[in-house]
């Protein structure tokens, strides 16, 4: 039992990984994972079985369920994984479909309010800008001239 539960935890990490299209270094995370999930089952089965008395037959027996399971029932529970996958990234294409439709309507009836707000908030600023900048603008001029009229004459000499 032991080896087909690990064998059917094998399929799973297999069958997401490529599904996933993993590269080498999450493959490799990914492996060092699986290895310690695997450690973790057989510790569990050897602990209830024997009380982590570690016999030869339980090592033959869990690897007699491994091979067993990799021959005979691995291929199906492989297409049902990739069956399952199927199905989620088709629900998860619903709910983004779902969730997509309402923020287009959203976009569509914020146009004429953005474009309004955009024309009004131009318009504010060029207004600003013609009241503030230029009175600023000749406020600094004023003290240039004065400053100027505080300094001696250039002489060229």
């Amino acid at each position: 039992m032991a080896g087909s539960i690990v064998g059917l935890v094998f399929d799973f990490y297999r069958s997401f990984r490529r599904w996933q299209r993993w590269g080498r270094v999450s493959t490799f995370v990914g492996d060092v994972l699986f290895s310690l999930v695997a450690l973790l089952i057989l510790f569990r089965f050897f602990e209830r079985a024997n009380a982590l008395a570690f016999r030869f037959y339980i090592i033959w027996g869990s690897l007699l369920g491994l091979v067993l399971y990799l021959r005979i029932l691995s291929q199906y529970f492989i297409r049902f994984f990739f069956g399952f996958y199927r199905v989620i990234t088709y629900i998860t294409g619903l709910i983004h479909k779902g969730i997509k439709v309402p923020i287009r309507g959203l976009v569509v009836l914020m146009r004429p309010p953005y474009a309004i707000l955009h024309w009004f908030s131009l318009l504010v600023f060029r207004i600003g800008e013609y009241l503030l900048l230029e009175p600023i603008l000749q406020i600094v001029r004023k003290l240039k001239v004065w400053w100027n009229s505080l300094l001696p004459p250039r002489t060229n000499g």
